[in-house]
């Protein structure tokens, strides 16, 4: 019984959180000449948010997901699958292949990648611009651990904000310095 007990304990004491959005990454829309002057009228008008989002063709997120484990005993972790939302609205799903165990007393940090299309981002479109560009990440999920061949699902919520508008006006700037 009482390995069990330690059994419980150390899957138990595994943590799963954000550590990063590692990289940002704004596809922009190719855009026309008739599109920047139309794009202009709203700069023009103060509407940065609407330009901004006007101009996005997709989001790459790089996000940086950090395992610890408290336990006593090593941890093997094969999976996590996540939701993503953006201010409380669903965007994506994920899912991760990690393969991978962790020591008593070791974290370990992992990479996954998610591209968001802008049809995926329409939702939230409203939402972004009434919060002028603030993106408000969150991410539900089940890391899944195995014990004797069984998945052992911990739940884990994480989060971030981020400004849509710095990122944008960012790569921006990176493409005019190159």
């Amino acid at each position: 019984m009482i390995v069990f007990g330690i059994i419980f304990y150390s899957y138990s004491q595994v943590n799963v959180s954000l550590v990063d959005l590692s990289s940002v990454e704004i596809h922009l829309e190719n855009l026309s000449l008739f599109d920047l002057a139309n794009l202009s009228l709203h700069v023009l008008s103060g509407n940065w948010e609407s330009v901004v989002l006007e101009v996005i063709s997709g989001i790459d997120l790089g996000i940086v997901f950090e395992l610890t484990n408290n336990g006593l005993l090593p941890v093997y972790v094969p999976d996590l699958y996540y939701d993503l939302s953006i201010n409380e609205i669903l965007v994506g799903h994920g899912y991760s292949q990690i393969n991978t165990t962790i020591n008593p007393g070791e974290s370990k940090k992992i990479d996954v990648f998610q591209n968001l299309q802008k049809a995926s981002l329409n939702p939230t479109i409203e939402s972004i611009i009434k919060d002028k560009g603030m993106m408000n990440i969150r991410i539900n999920g089940t890391a899944n651990f195995e014990l004797f061949g069984n998945d052992i699902p911990i739940s884990f919520e994480t989060g971030k904000q981020i400004s849509l508008i710095d990122e944008v006006l960012n790569k921006i700037n990176q493409q005019k310095e190159n």
